[in-house]
């Protein structure tokens, strides 16, 4: 197939690493990031925490401000970041058991947030996203139309799975009552 590939090595190796701390703030990612694979450039890391949130893939969970003493003054900037629902974390077994041997001394942070709220934006994105498909249908070719399909009950499954763990089946049926996996 021509062209750029979809997703982002780095964004996946990311993920994982997110999934396997639970909780992160980008400088923490990046020096992790960077003792498993090696050099790479602090903007890279951030461009793709940005991208990742996006794309849905992370999710922005807090924004905290940490008092200290730093070459640049007083005060810092923590963003903290959660692996998302459409987050691709499929790495070689390889860079996983990297990942995991790395993070094993790691304490894992306790995730203090509104699981309800976040899994219900997401949803509305997903709404967002089933009305632009209807919208464009008559204009999409037969491929555009089986592509986007595909991708939107993809991205309803991946939702639920996400979900699952985090709140109540009523409550997630309650979101996704409007949203139906569209038919093949």
């Amino acid at each position: 197939m021509k062209g750029r590939p979809v997703g982002s090595i780095i964004r996946n190796r990311i993920a994982v690493i997110l999934k396997n701390m639970n909780i992160g703030y980008g400088y923490e990612i990046y020096k992790i990031y960077k003792n498993i694979f090696g050099n790479i450039h602090i903007r890279t890391i951030y461009y793709n925490l940005k991208k990742g949130i996006e794309k849905e893939e992370i999710i922005l969970l807090r924004i905290e401000k940490e008092m200290g003493k730093y070459s640049w003054g007083n005060e810092v900037e923590k963003i903290y970041y959660i692996v998302g629902p459409y987050a691709n974390i499929s790495l070689p077994y390889k860079e996983i058991e990297l990942i995991k041997n790395s993070l094993k001394n790691y304490e894992k942070k306790d995730i203090n947030m509104d699981w309800g709220g976040e899994i219900k934006i997401l949803a509305d994105s997903l709404k967002k996203d089933i009305d632009n498909y209807t919208k464009k249908f008559n204009v999409l070719s037969n491929q555009g139309k089986k592509m986007d399909k595909l991708k939107i009950n993809k991205r309803i499954e991946k939702l639920k799975d996400y979900a699952n763990s985090k709140i109540s089946k009523d409550k997630l049926n309650d979101f996704l009552k409007d949203i139906n996996p569209l038919p093949p």
